[in-house]
């Protein structure tokens, strides 16, 4: 079960689906199981659900690494658009703080 963002950085809990990004991974099942699996005629690979918050899905994705399972990486370019959305809000909360050009 879902429970808090899968940044392991952020500590935002698990509300409502339409809030931050759901991801679906199928994760490569150790040799144990595997065997156990193969069998049957089973996947070899497990479906899991991560979720990450709104904020943490504006600048990182998730990667599965072998060694280190599911992580969260920055989304290429995203120090780019963190920068311009933080100008955008600057604007938009304090819009008298900037000069007027007619002032100048």
């Amino acid at each position: 079960m879902l429970h808090k963002c899968a940044n392991p950085n952020c500590s935002s809990l698990f509300r409502k689906l339409s809030q931050g990004k759901l991801f679906l991974v199928d994760t490569p099942l150790d040799a144990s199981d595997a065997r156990r699996t193969r069998w049957r005629g089973q996947s070899r690979g497990r479906v899991e659900y991560y979720w990450l918050c709104d904020q943490c899905a504006f600048a990182f994705t998730l990667s599965y690494e072998k060694d280190r399972g599911v992580v969260a990486v920055p989304q290429p370019g995203s120090a780019e658009k963190m920068a311009a959305a933080a100008s955008q809000m600057i604007i938009r909360t304090n819009p008298g703080s900037l000069p007027d050009e007619q002032s100048a």
